[in-house]
């Protein structure tokens, strides 16, 4: 453990203010400064790839991204995946034990959290001794990425097999996957993908490559499946311009989906893009004319681009098919008061 507390940095994620915020002054009394927070696992996972950090302290239950999903893309990503990381909770199963130990866990609080248990479970975190298991597959991981880089595949897939008989990891099968698709063995890549998913479900990068590989096998409906999976766990995790990409691979293979439109119309609305978000709404809307939320997310596109009559149509319409939308009759009452 670092001598010096203020060495080591801590991100607290908790949609729970006051729980942060409680956590951060234990942190504080504790000697330990160098505090950052979150108000969920999307918010976390943005400060994580913008500065180091050397623990992380998550609440298991939050809204957008819950800390397991965190722990689970943090684990495949191999810039992030050796920082501990602590999740909180007000009680703790056996099902929440074995699903966060698959991701690597470093360990669990119970609510109320005491400052005695607080800084016991840190000190655990630093006074661990080595695993040298661990330590040994790390090596092995090294040195089959360098092996890749040269295009040595059969030496780096062989060294990747050693790390599976010490532990399975979803990003190991994921460069498997890689390898089989270089050397043009599809369907050996579409396992080794299959398996990274099956360890980690929140591994885009690995349903990203599926897709390719399916594309190349010319199976255009599971290229389509793969990539819209990889769109939806980009645009969790706020990376948009990778969700965008995924989103327009599955329009190049079906026109007709909706969801896509929608999900791209969310992207360009986040990204200030009104009239793109626009479009892409009434493109859904060509598909499904009959859907009152994209009714509604086309209203607020329609309003943050200055276009208030248009907005008041598509709010009509969505409430027309829906006379409970709530939210719509609340934004369309907006509208007529002239907010």
């Amino acid at each position: 453990m670092p001598s010096d507390r203020k060495e080591l940095s801590f991100l607290i994620a908790s949609n729970l203010y006051e729980k942060r915020t409680a956590l951060t002054e234990m942190l504080f009394s504790l000697g330990y400064s160098n505090n950052e927070q979150a108000s969920d696992g999307a918010k976390a996972y943005s400060i994580l790839k913008r500065r180091p950090i050397s623990i992380i302290i998550s609440a298991w239950d939050m809204p957008q991204m819950s800390g397991i999903a965190l722990l689970k893309i943090i684990s495949a990503d191999e810039k992030l995946y050796r920082i501990p990381f602590i999740i909180v909770a007000s009680s703790i199963s056996r099902e929440m034990v074995i699903e966060a130990g698959k991701s690597g866990v470093s360990g669990f609080l119970v609510e109320p959290i005491k400052k005695a248990e607080l800084e016991k479970r840190i000190e655990a975190i630093f006074k661990a001794p080595s695993d040298e298991k661990i330590d040994t597959a790390d090596e092995y991981f090294s040195k089959a990425k360098k092996l890749i880089g040269q295009g040595k595949y059969d030496e780096a897939l062989a060294m990747y097999k050693k790390i599976l008989q010490v532990q399975e990891s979803a990003e190991v099968y994921y460069n498997i996957g890689y390898i089989k698709t270089a050397q043009s063995k599809f369907d050996e890549a579409i396992i080794a993908f299959r398996k990274a998913v099956m360890i980690n479900n929140l591994h885009a990068i690995a349903y990203k490559s599926m897709g390719e590989v399916y594309m190349k096998k010319d199976d255009p409906h599971e290229a389509e499946k793969c990539f819209e999976k990889a769109g939806e766990i980009f645009l969790e995790q706020n990376m948009d311009n990778e969700a965008e990409a995924a989103f327009n691979k599955v329009l190049e293979l079906n026109p007709n989906t909706v969801n896509v439109y929608n999900s791209l119309g969310i992207i360009f609305r986040k990204q200030k893009k009104y009239r793109e978000a626009a479009q892409n709404y009434q493109m859904a809307l060509k598909v499904d004319p009959e859907d009152e939320n994209i009714y509604y997310n086309l209203a607020r596109a329609m309003l943050e681009s200055k276009r208030a009559k248009e907005a008041k149509k598509a709010l009509e319409r969505a409430i027309a098919l829906n006379p409970d939308f709530q939210e719509a009759k609340n934004l369309l009452k907006a509208i007529e008061v002239g907010f």
